[in-house]
């Protein structure tokens, strides 16, 4: 069976994501070993990128996102992955995810066809709570890794995403949604409930839990798996410059522009 890294990288006027991609990539083939096959708009020049993809597939970017920060966020279409992917086996990752291991590997050992994080962890803030998709709803699932096989309830698991997706009004009305931007997040979280009857199905958690890294934390690389994380703790009203050194460890970059002074 075939096994690889999906990625969605559309650029936008702030964000060069497809060199986010790119860096991604790069590393998934050194400490996965995996093929990477790249989803981006017609307007992409691969030219100007220097590594070539397993597959590089075009798709109309869909931009009727809100706009966050003077930003169009284009992250729309993420539930095409199940009928767009090359492979039998997939790990769909956000691209702005730093590969520092093999860990992601450990869900294609695992019998299970669907698998996501419930679960999240910060560096820096230990004590940080979980996300809620509101104050009386569910758990936040993230979309930030998928792995996946094609199977039935995988097929029906990116639909009902789809379902959410295009209803999106509906459902922020429904589970009283207080971020007014579609995010992947919610409507994995959604759809997964959905598809098991709106029941907890823990055979859909990744067994670790994801490591954030906060906008307003900076990330300095010391080796190519090691890094520096200064963050500024406020205690007692005032500024604490607080620090962590990590090696090896994988994990979600919130800061963008932090993620591009790495790469």
């Amino acid at each position: 069976m075939s096994k690889g890294v999906l990625l969605f990288a559309f650029n936008s006027d702030t964000v060069d994501y497809m060199a986010m991609a790119v860096a991604t990539a790069k590393r998934a083939n050194q400490y996965l070993n995996l093929p990477v096959t790249v989803v981006t708009d017609e307007s992409t020049d691969m030219s100007n990128y220097d590594y070539k993809f397993d597959q590089v597939l075009r798709q109309t970017a869909d931009k009727t996102n809100y706009t966050i920060e003077d930003n169009v966020w284009i992250n729309k279409g993420r539930f095409n992955a199940y009928n767009l992917t090359p492979y039998d086996e997939t790990l769909l990752i956000d691209t702005d995810y730093l590969i520092n291991s093999d860990t992601l590997l450990k869900p294609f050992e695992l019998y299970d066809d669907f698998m996501c994080h419930n679960r999240t962890s910060y560096l820096m803030i230990p004590d940080h709570s979980q996300e809620q998709m509101s104050d009386h709803s569910f758990p936040t699932l993230w979309a930030t890794v998928i792995y996946f096989k094609k199977t039935s309830r995988t097929k029906s698991i990116f639909e009902c995403m789809q379902m959410v997706q295009e209803n999106y009004m509906h459902y922020q009305q429904l589970y009283n949604m207080t971020v007014p931007s579609f995010r992947n997040d919610f409507a994995l979280t959604i759809a997964v409930r959905i598809v098991h009857g709106q029941t907890e199905d823990v055979s859909v958690y990744i067994p670790w839990n994801l490591v954030h890294v906060g906008k307003n934390t900076q990330v300095y690389r010391e080796s190519d798996t090691k890094y520096t994380i200064l963050y500024d703790n406020w205690k007692y009203g005032k500024i604490k410059k607080e620090y962590m050194i990590v090696e090896g460890t994988d994990f979600h970059m919130m800061n963008k522009k932090n993620f591009m002074e790495l790469i």
